[in-house]
């Protein structure tokens, strides 16, 4: 049965009527899905079948209302999808599985849709992006364009990264899984005093759903899968599926994006395994956002502040990409080279022809870096989980909220002061020679800017569990007081004109108050407890056998080509 109550969109053009119906679509296996069409009315003069773009989302399909009616306005017809088992769809909601299937039969419906010319195209952010990829898994042959932003790439960027599982694991599965008043997410301190209590108590990571029954069948699954395994891998695109793909992209994330690891895996996957035509086609924005900032971008991620050429427009960005993919149109005449980048400070936007870090790489020993007094062959510091932890009064871009209260409980290395503005581009790198006194514990390697007067700045991060150094499929065992390497490889992209006199700053520490607490047992985290809590005497070895280096790559001529001009928010 429809329902349809009628808008009227003034436009500076024409008087639009705007038509919103409601409708249920049914899948494969006979489950309905609850959706939203906003569908602009013909009239005799005017075009009377339009191209479709579809979003995907289990945070209830009201969110699109202004993508809705500002798409419709222009020509299109646009659809909200509650994910199955979410909103008003029918069915149980388990994360990560059903939207590639669902999604295939949406859009196949869809384009069948009276007034749809066939013709469809994706749009969504966060798990709204993942859902896009994982319909590239079955590709429907309806779907011509997508628009991928911030795009969760389950296991390897959330609810884990590298390994370690977030905090935000449940308080997430709380949001979109809980109903009405039961939600903690978001609501005063919730769940930020759950995660206080679980460090400090020391009782299990997996025991956080004690309260939350109807969350564990999902929580309790992921925390079985505390490996990178088939069960992760299963949810996105393999090479096969990349291969395959013949749609438009457009990806989107930002150097503080929490999701921009899998969008940038997303990408590099596709153009290491994809056809010519379709990597042609793929295009990457890098902006200076966080993950909410790559779809409304802000001026500012907490003391971090970026010029206006950040604040690009991007429903105008969404339609100029649709215009060209769905509807013909030329292409639009700011895609000229196919991963544009922000270069914080300069403000400048720039393109270059593939995803790769600057050039003029430089090599620093840890030994050469390190801050107080002679140079010596081994740096220490000490990680006891029995220290109690304070819940952090706010977020910042400095590092001091995470660091230990203990100055023992971390290692601070820092460059010379330049001797000229340089640009940052691209991937930190490192590889670091340790020797601890337990079988396992958690790494955390801090990037920051430091500037006479001011504070430090977060630049970029990684982290690293030590059974996992060689392999996130499969553990390895840590011999004890022994040496033993790990690289960091997969920092956060940045690209920011360092000036004159400022240096970098890296700290190296092994707990951080958003992520998984480490009680430094062999046993699986998930299960440790204060029982098993042992104090980690952590040796950090730069001797000439074990060279321990940090490798920082600066842009040079070259690098990048023009200035590319991106449409601003006026």
């Amino acid at each position: 049965m429809y329902f349809v109550a009628l808008f009227i969109v003034l436009s500076s053009f024409q008087l639009m009527a705007l038509e919103v119906t409601e409708l249920r679509i049914p899948v494969r296996d006979k489950t309905e899905l609850a959706a939203t069409i906003y569908t602009p009315v013909s009239s005799p003069s005017s075009e009377k079948k339009f191209p479709v773009i579809v979003q995907f989302t289990p945070y209830g399909r009201s969110e699109a209302l202004q993508r809705g009616r500002y798409f419709s306005k222009h020509g299109y017809i646009f659809v909200a999808v509650d994910s199955r088992g979410l909103g008003d769809s029918n069915g149980v909601f388990t994360p990560f599985i059903d939207e590639g299937r669902d999604g295939f039969d949406v859009i196949e419906y869809l384009a069948k849709h009276p007034m749809s010319n066939g013709l469809v195209g994706t749009l969504g952010g966060s798990y709204r992006g993942f859902a896009q990829w994982a319909i590239q898994k079955y590709r429907p042959p309806s779907l011509q364009s997508m628009i991928a932003i911030a795009s969760v790439y389950p296991g390897y960027d959330f609810p884990m990264g590298n390994n370690i599982f977030s905090d935000y694991t449940i308080s997430w599965l709380d949001f979109v899984l809980s109903k009405g008043n039961n939600k903690r997410y978001g609501n005063g301190d919730g769940w930020q005093q759950a995660y206080l209590r679980q460090k400090n108590s020391g009782t299990r990571f997996k025991d956080l759903d004690k309260n939350a029954a109807h969350l564990s069948d999902v929580y309790q699954t992921w925390l079985a899968h505390p490996s990178y395994d088939e069960y992760w891998q299963e949810m996105v695109p393999k090479q096969q599926d990349y291969a395959a793909i013949t749609t438009p992209i457009l990806s989107i994330t930002g150097h503080y994006d929490g999701d921009q690891r899998g969008t940038l895996q997303y990408f590099k996957n596709h153009q290491q395994w994809g056809n010519k035509v379709a990597r042609s086609e793929h295009y990457l924005i890098v902006g200076p956002w966080d993950h909410s900032g790559t779809r409304k971008p802000k001026s500012h991620v907490h003391e971090a502040h970026f010029l206006n050429l950040s604040m690009l427009d991007m429903f105008k960005i969404y339609l100029d990409w649709f215009n060209w993919t769905l509807k013909g149109a030329a292409k639009p005449a700011y895609l000229t080279a196919p991963v544009m980048h922000y270069i914080q400070a300069s403000g400048l936007w720039v393109g270059q022809t593939q995803l790769k870090s600057g050039a003029d790489v430089q090599h620093l020993s840890l030994q050469s870096l390190q801050t107080q007094g002679e140079q010596q062959p081994v740096s220490r510091y000490r990680y006891d989980p029995a220290t109690p932890h304070a819940l952090p009064l706010s977020k910042d871009m400095t590092g001091s909220v995470n660091l230990p209260n203990e100055h023992d409980g971390y290692v601070v290395f820092e460059t010379q002061p330049l001797d000229s503005d340089k640009v940052l581009f691209g991937r930190l790198e490192a590889e670091v020679w340790l020797a601890m006194n337990v079988p396992d514990s958690d790494f955390y390697l801090d990037a920051f800017e430091v500037c006479a007067n001011t504070l430090p700045r977060l630049l970029s991060k990684a982290r690293k569990r030590a059974k996992y150094r060689d392999s996130l499929a499969k553990p390895v065992s840590t011999p004890i007081n022994e040496p033993f390497l790990i690289q960091f490889k997969d920092f956060d992209w940045v690209a920011r004109n360092i000036e004159k006199g400022c240096k970098l700053q890296f700290v190296i520490r092994s707990s951080q108050w958003h992520r998984q607490k480490h009680f430094n047992s062999a046993l699986p985290v998930a299960f440790q407890t204060m029982k098993q809590a042992q104090i980690a005497d952590i040796q950090i070895l730069h001797q000439p056998q074990y060279p321990s280096y940090i490798t920082i790559p600066w842009l040079q001529p070259g690098d990048v080509g023009k200035p590319v001009v991106l449409p601003l928010s006026q």
